[in-house]
Formats: structure tokens, C-alpha cells, sequence
């Protein structure tokens, strides 16, 4: 049997356009003006209002083969809040969600690019980390919330 056939990874912009969140025009003109500003293309777009910040998260999770969790609609564990100090959680952009049935710990990062910082939080959990991909503006909010 042949193995599944895999979707060929698209960049951000790509993706954005498939959505029908952004034209092909916005995009050219997005990377053209990234390239003068150092922002990234989700930064630029969002700071536009061409997006919403939790559009480029869910495109993100998707680049990524990874999940969406709305921070907004979901409840946070204690007990996995207290698995990573504040200043870790911040400093790495990070939350812990919940404790899975495993005992593995399901944490949202806003930007799963950032491989050192993912690589940085399964050290400090100890390596039974899950990540899920959370908008960074619902993040912000939580962050101000669990860690008050």
C-alpha cells in the first residue's frame, strides 16, 4: 500500500491567500514592504488590518501540522500553570493548558517557529511537552490572567 499522500508545505502567504484572507496583490505588496521593515509577514498583515492575529496563528498550526486551542474558550489547569514558572512562560511565550492523561503537559506557544524556545520549554518540562499553536493576543491575556 502506498503511504498517504502528504500536502506539499506552503509558506504563510500562500496559505493566507488559499483562505481568500488576503489577495495575491496584498501579499506582493506585504513582501515587498516586509523586506524593508525587518517585520515578519504576520506582523506586517496584522498591523495593516488586513488580518487578525488569531488567522495567522491558525495558518501557523497549520503550516505546522500542529493544533489550534482558542485560550479564549478553553480552560486553563492550575495544575499545569504551575508546572512553569512566570518568567519562563513569558520569557518563551508560552502557557500550559492542562495535564493530558498521559501526564504530558499540553502548552500553546504563539509562534511555533521559534524552535529554540519550544526546545528550551521541553527541557524545563522535562520533555513530556504537547504544542499547540494559541493566538498571540489571547496568550498576552492569559498570561496577565494565570500568572497575576
Amino acid at each position: 500500500m502506498l503511504p498517504a499522500h502528504k500536502p506539499a508545505w506552503l509558506p504563510l502567504g500562500a496559505l493566507l491567500v488559499r483562505e481568500e484572507l488576503i489577495t495575491n496583490e496584498q501579499l506582493e505588496l506585504a513582501l515587498i514592504d516586509q523586506q524593508g521593515t525587518g517585520l515578519r509577514l504576520g506582523e506586517l498583515l496584522v498591523q495593516w488590518g488586513w488580518v487578525e492575529s488569531s488567522d495567522i496563528s491558525r495558518a501557523l498550526a497549520e503550516q505546522y501540522e500542529l493544533e489550534f486551542v482558542d485560550l479564549d474558550s478553553s480552560e486553563i489547569e492550575r495544575a499545569a500553570v504551575e508546572r512553569l514558572a512566570p518568567a519562563e512562560a513569558r520569557n518563551r511565550g508560552a502557557i500550559p493548558i492542562r495535564v493530558l492523561d498521559d501526564d504530558r503537559l499540553l502548552v500553546g506557544v504563539a509562534d511555533p517557529t521559534d524552535v529554540g524556545a519550544c526546545d528550551e520549554l521541553r527541557a524545563l518540562l522535562g520533555g513530556k511537552v504537547t504544542l499547540v499553536v494559541v493566538d498571540q493576543v489571547e496568550l498576552h491575556r492569559a498570561l496577565a490572567r494565570e500568572y497575576s
